[in-house]
């Protein structure tokens, strides 16, 4: 599938994890939509944010992109029971707790992540047990090897000494080994990175669905 063939939810969601990339922080973007699919708010990853953009959190743990998009969705307007979510990596505990107590009833993630992914929270409580949430993982192969090699070139380049001495890579690496040798040679080559203040979203992503096509 090319960018052409995702819907507007998920472009819209990638395009935010695309201007995550673009401002040093983790690739990572999310969408509120109605239950026609219409987006009600975005949110991006800012916890390394070089722009200070009014009215959004940044430069703090807790500046997460589900965080933000959970936040900006106007719950008088519309009810939360009837919203979606759609994430481009699977959320961690704290933005997994918060679309459980913000009343959303379906989530949408495009690419495991092994690491801190916390959907397994559901059900593992009494309380989290109570309401009715219906969660779909990924659905499109290559996207989730891109999603996940993005992550892992973004920390090679920002923190490679650090991710290489946590538990974090060989974790990794041994859930997603195509993802990992695509991240690793994205950030060897520098194609990506490279071009990152030129590319729209849906370039950037069309290259790298070529890039699995021709690992």
């Amino acid at each position: 599938m090319s960018w052409v063939g995702y819907s507007v939810a998920w472009q819209a969601a990638l395009e935010m994890a695309w201007e995550a990339y673009r401002d040093d922080c983790v690739p990572i973007g999310a969408v509120t939509t109605d239950e026609n699919g219409v987006v009600l708010s975005r949110g991006r990853n800012r916890i390394y944010a070089r722009r200070n953009e009014e009215g959004y959190r940044r430069g703090k743990v807790l500046a997460h992109a589900e965080m933000e998009a959970l936040d900006l969705l106007d719950y008088d307007s519309y009810d939360p029971h009837q919203c979606i979510l759609y994430t481009t990596m699977e959320p961690c505990p704290m933005c997994m707790g918060t679309f459980y107590m913000s009343g959303l009833r379906s989530l949408h993630y495009a690419a495991r992540d092994p690491y801190a992914g916390s959907t397994d929270m559901l059900g593992s409580t009494p309380y989290l047990s109570r309401k009715p949430v219906r969660v779909s993982g990924p659905a499109d192969r290559r996207l989730e090897i891109v999603l996940q090699a993005m992550y892992v070139e973004y920390e090679l380049a920002c923190f490679e000494e650090r991710i290489r001495k946590t538990a974090l890579y060989p974790i990794l690496q041994d859930a997603h080994p195509a993802s990992v040798k695509l991240g690793e040679n994205l950030y060897r080559v520098g194609e990506l990175r490279g071009s990152r203040s030129d590319w729209s979203a849906a370039e950037a992503f069309d290259w790298l669905l070529d890039q699995v096509l021709n690992d």
